[in-house]
Parts: C-alpha cells; structure tokens; sequence
C-alpha cells in the first residue's frame, strides 16, 4: 500500500462491531499504485460523524442523496467508508474473509470512481457501471492473490 494514503478512523457516538483498520489495510496492499496516485485519505466512519461532515443533500446523475445514507463516498481524493451503512444486520462481520470482502466491495468501488477521475476523465454516463466494472477487476485480483486458498472451494460452490 502507498504510504501516502492515510486510513482514518473517525466516529461520533458509534463503536464499529468488528476491527475495520486492518481490512482496510490489507485491502489497500492489493491496490497497484499506480491508480493510487491522487488519492489522500480513507476516512472509515459512521453516518452519525457524516451529518456533520457533510451536510445537505447532494445531487448526481439528477438524483439527491445525503452523503450520511451512503455506504460510501468519493469526494475530491478523499474515500469515506460509512461501516453502520455497511454492516446494516450482517451478523456475518465476524468472519474475517467476509468482513475484508464486504468492506472491499465498497472500497473498490470508491476506488473505481477514483480511478475514472485520474485515468480517464471527461462526461461518462454511467459512473456507477464504471466504478462497478472496476470494483470487480480489483476485487477479483485481492481474492486471486490474498485468498488463492479457497479457489477450489469457491469452484465447488459455483
């Protein structure tokens, strides 16, 4: 992971179920650096400390949204990873490949929508499917190379 991506963990009122600073981490290693380039920060919060952050509603893609309803967020090279939208009733969290992996579906989707911002600016219209094309690209990669062990086991499951 680049040592210029700082992760940070602010609350208000909240505990997180399950230790998410390592997750992050470890889900950052598997980034290739050269699509960290621009990015600063990772934010890991709760929608409570998003009200306050960033008030109002906001609007893309002619949709409004509150930033504090999201389960995450770009914003000018800054990801906000809001764990109370993420974990909403996943008892699951305990498992630590699951908890890494749900984590990951939405970090690597912010990333994506980062990654359009830096690589390939300009008018899209559908942000969503790019960041979505490019969550499953890294998200693939991180299970390949990090979980190379259940490879057989997702193959009988599939």
């Amino acid at each position: 992971m680049s040592s210029k991506v700082k992760i940070v963990e602010q609350y208000y009122n909240y505990r997180p179920p399950v230790h998410v600073y390592g997750a992050v981490e470890v889900l950052m290693r598997y980034v290739p650096e050269e699509h960290l380039s621009g990015l600063h920060t990772i934010n890991v919060t709760n929608s409570a400390y998003m009200r306050e952050a960033l008030k109002g509603k906001y609007t893309q893609d002619k949709r409004r949204f509150r930033a504090a309803d999201c389960r995450g967020l770009y914003w000018h090279g800054e990801i906000w990873l809001i764990l109370d939208q993420i974990f909403k009733a996943d008892s699951l969290m305990i498992i630590p490949a699951l908890r890494t992996i749900f984590i990951g579906d939405v970090l690597y989707h912010e990333i994506g929508h980062h990654i359009h911002r830096m690589e390939q600016p300009g008018f899209r219209k559908d942000k969503e499917a790019f960041a979505d094309e490019w969550k499953e690209r890294l998200m693939q990669m991180f299970i390949r190379q990090h979980y190379w062990y259940l490879r057989g086991v997702l193959k009988l499951l599939t």
